[in-house]
């Protein structure tokens, strides 16, 4: 479907739109940031609002703020898995354009080069948001059980 709206004929193509696609994302995340500062976040913490649960992830966008302005150590007094988060965000702009890069230069190894990309991404997104993972997955059990 995406196809017939943007003519992709190739797999390189297609890896460029997707890589395109996060960029954008990641690129709103932080113009987000940007934006809005302090309390002025229009996204309200739901679960704790609603449950009075606070959890690993209450205080992110406050800190995402205060990381775009440079200010690390208000930063990690709102939460302090922000550094670790934010890490994430800022080195996948760097890979998406390393490996547009790479896709470009050896097109013809655009498989090789999509498993690398991928096995990468998602190690450390694994990494990066370990603590948040492991939170949910005990916040889970904890109901299911």
């Amino acid at each position: 479907m995406i196809a017939q709206y943007f003519r992709i004929e190739s797999k390189e193509q297609s890896y460029h739109l997707i890589n395109g696609i996060f960029v954008l994302i990641i690129v709103s995340v932080i113009v987000y940031s940007a934006l809005f500062s302090g309390t002025s976040h229009p996204i309200p913490a739901l679960l704790t609002k609603v449950t009075g649960i606070v959890p690993p992830s209450k205080g992110l966008s406050q800190s995402f703020s205060e990381i775009v302005r440079g200010n690390i150590q208000n930063a990690l007094l709102f939460n302090p898995n922000s550094i670790r988060v934010f890490s994430f965000f800022a080195i996948q702009i760097m890979l998406r354009v390393f490996f547009s890069i790479l896709v470009r230069i050896s097109s013809q190894k655009i498989q090789l080069i999509a498993i690398t990309d991928t096995i990468i991404s998602t190690a450390f997104f694994l990494w990066s948001f370990a603590p948040l993972i492991i939170y949910t997955a005990k916040l889970f059990r904890s109901v299911v059980v």
